[in-house]
């Protein structure tokens, strides 16, 4: 992947935190929106706290195409309001967020959340209120059951990353492994995705250790990973913050070792939070790279994102515009009243969608979206 100039996280933050009204602080809450005028989809995301990159990046590329979306006359006529409201990727704070979202009958769709804990108190409400959930950042198991659900994946699975970098670890000359995992429903959906693939692909898991979600505290994962039982490769699965102080602190501890991360860590971020040092480090990630305009897709999406002055090109952005273009195809498909139902059916009804160098699948008993997995 060429190596893009990154701005600073303060820097990058302060700008998008300027955006503001177009990254739902403050946007989402907007007096006087109607529904005759506007269509709204809700959204919960981290857009503060040591997760924040992920959120403001995600809905970065989400707003880049819903606003050329709008640009272009919406949809039957009305704008699409993206009522994007902030969790910090807690769940407690993202179930209360939900629960107002699925209960305004305005809502036609929960879209775009961040996180496997984040998107899993979610699950109950659709259901219970007819609404349909796309898009999420995440690659956990729970959201590719197969059946005409309401829950719509755009993202490659965890499960199918795993099974890219377990094939990566091969193919470096690892055999033995350790695991460090968030110690929350994240953390356990990709040990369970990891351990199946090690299994098939003959690798040893010798030894797993535990952090806390939203916490750069790693000194006892470093004894048991690095110390105690140290292995060839470390597996992390957490967020960009987290992984960057591990990384950091197992290369001054001496380790030598190669580290292998799910793409949900925010490949960029954590390239900035280790200062550019990517030595020994694959991620996995489900978009194209971000810079390569020879693919339509991303050429659009560089397109659609300069038009709001966001000249920052990451495979964070780039998922959430993909996501968001898949909303627009789902939304454009509707005949006759747009609502949650109609909603559900086109989406299922989408098919076979190229947009342009990334393709998708959606049928009414699989809404699994891509299958794209590359290891950088």
């Amino acid at each position: 992947m060429p190596d893009a100039t990154v701005p600073s996280r303060r820097l990058s933050l302060a700008a998008l935190l300027g955006m503001g009204m177009g990254l739902g602080l403050g946007f989402e809450r907007r007096a006087g929106a109607s529904t005759d005028e506007e269509l709204r989809i809700g959204s919960s995301a981290a857009l503060t706290g040591p997760a924040a990159q992920l959120g403001l990046r995600y809905h970065a590329g989400i707003r880049a195409q819903l606003d050329l979306l709008n640009q272009q006359g919406g949809v039957q006529g009305r704008r699409v309001h993206l009522d994007l409201r902030d969790d910090g990727y807690e769940p407690d704070r993202a179930e209360i967020n939900t629960r107002q979202l699925a209960e305004d009958p305005r809502v036609l769709l929960l879209f775009g959340y961040v996180g496997t804990p984040t998107s899993r108190v979610a699950l109950p409400y659709l259901k219970r209120h007819g609404i349909s959930f796309l898009g999420a950042y995440t690659g956990a198991s729970m959201l590719y059951e197969p059946g005409p659900g309401r829950v719509f994946s755009v993202r490659a699975s965890y499960m199918d990353e795993s099974v890219a970098l377990a094939q990566a670890m091969l193919q470096d000359g690892v055999q033995r492994f350790n695991v460090l995992l968030q110690a929350d429903l994240f953390g356990r959906a990709g040990l369970e995705a990891i351990r199946e693939a090690a299994l098939h692909q003959k690798l040893q898991l010798q030894a797993s250790a535990t952090v806390r979600r939203n916490s750069p505290k790693v000194d006892e994962a470093l004894e048991a990973l690095i110390i105690r039982e140290p292995a060839e490769a470390v597996f992390m699965i957490s967020t960009y913050e987290t992984c960057a102080a591990f990384i950091r602190q197992a290369r001054q501890r001496g380790y030598k070792g190669r580290f292998y991360l799910l793409s949900f860590v925010g490949l960029e971020p954590l390239k900035e939070s280790l200062m550019g040092d990517m030595r020994q480090i694959r991620v996995s990630q489900v978009v194209p790279d971000a810079h390569d305009t020879s693919l339509p897709v991303v050429a659009a999406y560089q397109k659609a994102m300069l038009a709001r002055g966001d000249r920052q090109f990451d495979s964070l952005s780039l998922e959430g515009y993909v996501a968001a273009r898949v909303l627009t195809e789902g939304l454009r498909r509707i005949r006759g009243p747009v609502n949650r139902d109609s909603l559900q059916h086109a989406l299922a009804s989408l098919g076979e969608l190229d947009l342009g160098g990334f393709r998708l699948r959606y049928q009414e008993e699989s809404h699994r979206g891509s299958s794209l997995v590359l290891v950088r």
